[in-house]
C-alpha cells in the first residue's frame, strides 16, 4: 500500500488537521484511505496524539466533503463528514482540501448532527470564504443529513466493507 499524506487546511493555505494514511483503492464514490489506530497525526504545526481507532477516509470526486469512518464501535461518531471544498490531488501521495468548519456527525445510535455553524459564520469573514464555497458548503451540509437519515452511502456499509479491509 503506498503511503498518502491527507491535508486540511484552512483558506487559502493554512496548515490545519493531517494525516499520513495509506491508499486502499478506489471505487464509484471515490478513494478510499487506510487510517489504521496509531496513525500519525497533527495540527496544525504541531504533532497530537496517534489515531486511537481503526478508520477509513473517503476523498470523494467532485463533491464537498471528506468522510471519516469509524464504524458502530466508535465512542461517538459511526461517521464524521468533514464539509470541505473538494478534495485535489496533488500527487500520488497527497491531496489536500480546505475545511469549511461545517461537520456532520452520524452518531453510533444513528442520531445526525450537525456540528460547528458558529465557527462557519465566523470563519466566512476571517478566511474570505468565496460565495461558492459559501453556498456549497450550505447545499452539501443539507444534502449530507438527508442522505445519513435515508440510510445513503457511502457512508454505511460501503464504508463498513473497506473498513474491513484493515
Amino acid at each position: 500500500m503506498r503511503r498518502v499524506t491527507v491535508q486540511f487546511l484552512k483558506n487559502p493555505d493554512i496548515i490545519h488537521w493531517g494525516f499520513e494514511v495509506s491508499y486502499l483503492g478506489e471505487d464509484e464514490w471515490g478513494d478510499w484511505m487506510a487510517v489504521p489506530r496509531g496513525t500519525v497525526r497533527w495540527k496544525g504545526a504541531k504533532s497530537v496524539r496517534p489515531t486511537r481507532r481503526n478508520a477509513v477516509f473517503c476523498a470523494p470526486r467532485d463533491q464537498w466533503w471528506h468522510l471519516a469512518y469509524e464504524g458502530p464501535n466508535s465512542d461517538n461518531y459511526a461517521a464524521f463528514i468533514d464539509i470541505s471544498t473538494p478534495p485535489r490531488w496533488l500527487s500520488e501521495n497527497r491531496y489536500e482540501m480546505i475545511d469549511l468548519d461545517l461537520d456532520v456527525g452520524l452518531g453510533v445510535d444513528g442520531s445526525v448532527v450537525i456540528e460547528d455553524e458558529d465557527e462557519f459564520e465566523v470563519h466566512q469573514i476571517k478566511y474570505g470564504y468565496t460565495d461558492e464555497m459559501i453556498q456549497s458548503a450550505v447545499a452539501e451540509t443539507a444534502k449530507i443529513v438527508k442522505a445519513l437519515e435515508a440510510g445513503q452511502e457511502p457512508f454505511f456499509e460501503v464504508a463498513h466493507g473497506w473498513l474491513g479491509k484493515l
